[in-house]
């Protein structure tokens, strides 16, 4: 008898799938049973115990079978896996359309894994087989992900291809789109030619997707894959003119967040923030207070300011505004971003809008009482490094005060990569030589910038399964987010730690990745409630989650212990560079392309002369607020290796 249509069917999505545990008990029955003479009657019933297989093949089992029950269920698997290609070779010409009519779309790369496996296609010819799985509706995304069948079907899958000004989509989300599976290949005798005229037909088509079309514009140029400045361009202005379209139907309502800084002369608190709710959206408005900046405006207290009022860092040195993917709420994630692309959420583009009218308020407000932003920088390095480092020779240049934007802004890129060089320098040498200075002209990554701290930052190691625990720890996506209308989270260490949380009010499906959490001695339970033994191994792993990187430098006794436990389990890594990586990225977003294609790309446009009109005040005014920010968190940075390499060379000689 066939297996009932309306249960669920086994499927193997991987040894590392946690829900996987959950359904091994079903797969070891179907395999005893097709072993004991059960037939098998479709093509679901073959791919089924196909994925049954797997289960016993990858050893995901259930944990209660005994070494004898393990061994029968190895002679059984072995017995099983005859019938699999004794089905498939009875596959006829004739037969195609009713045997692929009603196959399950779930085991669609299974199918295609089959059909190839076997060799169907020489029994019953390519064309037909071909034509009979588009028939069933097998999606073209499948037959791609198979390199065997696109070999096999080359010809075939390209004028499938250009077929459909559609797949020009498909061609998007397999090339430009950020964490997609790129598993897919194209045929060979899919040429530049041929992506271009798909990328241009789709662009101009009926009803391209936004964000596809926003990819294309934003991609790096590859004439190989059809990316060229004209279909850049082409895309540009079709992405220019949905977004047009979309929002002049009033029916479409588009929630506005606005934001604004002031500063209030007669507050004494740092800031203050205050967020109104309204009908059409949210304001945020950032009030600074004008006795505290008035009280502190030495050099320090100045750069001080900025990290904390203003609000570029926090109190562990890392700076706020980078975009970390784990930043972007649920419906972000559903949004397609080109694969070239910074991501830019909600919560970067909140930070960036306060810092940015903030660097803009603060920076007019030190004017005011005659202090430029660059001469309290140039104080830093040419006086502060010398008289609390004894770190001497270091210097920077402002802009001069009568100069035009167009002109500081072209300073500022010059003078960044300057400060970068002398502090890569002194990392090296423990002094800065101006001779050999001179002879280190060549810019240097932002990434590869060191440090003076030999383990700075803990940065996770991949592979690794630090990862699968920071999704289950404190992703809002993580099947431990809810229990009941009572037990719920926005995450699993949120559940567990403002609620007692029983382990026996589980469902199924959550005891298996719970488990996993004990066997990795990250939970506990005691006296039947789900607890987090040490807080500090919680502490490091959300510090990670958060910021792709844990500031090892600035932890204390438990955190360093914890930390140093999760580098010895081969999850976590040390880095000694200047910037963790997402803050080099962002420093790449704006200065430059050697990571993004989407970036204001400050540093080439102004040392190579491709900036803007230079009568457009307002653009100069608006790139010199951005290169200000990113000067002033350079210089952050560098204060706090400094202060810490201070606190390190304290303690070490006690």
């Amino acid at each position: 008898m066939e297996h009932s249509e309306s249960s669920e069917r086994v499927k193997f999505y991987g040894p590392r799938d946690l829900a996987s545990g959950w359904l091994s008990e079903q797969a070891v029955k179907l395999i005893r049973d097709y072993s004991h003479g059960r037939k098998v009657h479709s093509l679901n019933d073959a791919l089924e115990l196909h994925n049954a297989l797997a289960f016993e093949e990858h050893n995901v089992v259930p944990r209660s079978l005994t070494e004898q029950e393990r061994q029968d269920l190895a002679q059984s698997a072995q017995e099983s896996r005859r019938r699999v290609p004794s089905f498939f070779a009875c596959f006829e010409t004739s037969d195609l359309d009713q045997l692929l009519a009603d196959f399950e779309y779930e085991y669609a790369d299974d199918l295609i894994l089959l059909l190839e496996r076997h060799e169907v296609a020489k029994r019953v010819g390519g064309q037909e087989l071909f034509d009979a799985l588009l028939k069933s509706g097998m999606p073209l995304s499948i037959m791609l992900s198979n390199p065997r069948f696109v070999k096999r079907h080359d010809r075939r899958l390209r004028d499938v291809l250009l077929a459909d000004a559609q797949h020009g989509g498909l061609l998007v989300r397999m090339r430009l789109i950020k964490d997609v599976d790129t598993t897919h290949h194209l045929p060979a005798s899919f040429s530049g030619v041929d992506s271009q005229q798909l990328l241009r037909a789709y662009i101009e088509s009926a009803s391209p997707h936004p964000n596809h079309v926003q990819a294309i514009a934003e991609a790096n140029d590859n004439p190989n894959f059809g990316i060229t400045p004209k279909i850049r361009l082409q895309a540009k202005k079709r992405y220019q003119g949905l977004i047009e379209e979309l929002f002049s139907d009033e029916t479409n309502t588009l929630v506005k967040n606005r934001y604004g800084i002031r500063i209030d002369p007669e507050q004494r608190e740092p800031v203050l923030d205050d967020i109104e709710h309204e009908e059409d959206g949210i304001t945020h408005m950032r009030s600074l207070g004008g006795r505290y900046l008035s009280a502190t405006l030495e050099p320090e207290s100045v750069l001080a300011n900025f990290a904390a009022v203003v609000g570029y860092a926090d109190r562990q040195g890392l700076l706020s505004m980078p975009s970390v993917k784990t930043q972007m709420g649920t419906l972000e994630r559903l949004l397609l971003a080109g694969k070239d692309s910074y991501p830019r959420g909600q919560a970067f583009k909140h930070v960036d809008a306060l810092t940015s009218q903030g660097t803009h308020a603060y920076g007019e407000f030190l004017r005011q009482n005659r202090i430029e932003v660059e001469d309290v920088v140039a104080t830093f390095f040419r006086e502060q490094l010398t008289s609390q480092y004894d770190a001497a020779g270091f210097y920077y240049t402002p802009s001069s005060t009568n100069s035009s934007f167009l002109e500081r802004c072209r300073h500022i890129s010059a003078e960044m990569e300057s400060i970068a060089r002398q502090f890569t320098l002194y990392c090296h040498e423990g002094e800065l030589d101006p001779e050999l200075l001179r002879m280190t002209s060549s810019p240097r990554p932002w990434s590869e910038i060191p440090s003076l701290i030999e383990h700075k930052y803990l940065r996770m190691k991949s592979p690794s399964d630090c990862e699968l625990a920071l999704h289950l720890l404190f992703n809002d996506q993580s099947r431990l987010t809810y229990v009941n209308k009572s037990l719920r989270a926005r995450s699993f260490v949120q559940l567990a730690t403002e609620n007692e949380l029983p382990y026996n009010a589980l469902h199924h499906y959550q005891k298996a990745p719970v488990d996993w959490l004990i066997a990795e001695k990250l939970v506990s339970v005691n006296a039947g409630l789900i607890l987090f033994s040490q807080p500090a191994l919680i502490l490091v792993l959300n510090d990670i989650y958060n910021h792709e990187a844990a500031p090892f430098g600035r932890y204390g006794e438990d955190e360093s212990a914890a930390a140093l436990a999760l580098v010895d389990k081969g999850w976590l890594t040390f880095s000694s560079t200047l910037l963790t990586s997402a803050e080099a990225s962002y420093f790449n977003f704006y200065l430059n392309k050697s990571e993004f294609s989407d970036g204001p790309d400050l540093r080439n446009r102004y040392l190579h002369g491709t900036n803007p009109d230079p009568s457009d005040l307002a653009a100069h005014i608006q790139a010199y607020m951005l290169l200000l920010r990113l000067l002033v968190s350079l210089t952050l940075k560098i204060r706090d290796d400094f202060q810490l390499s201070v606190t390190r060379f304290s303690a070490a000689s006690k």
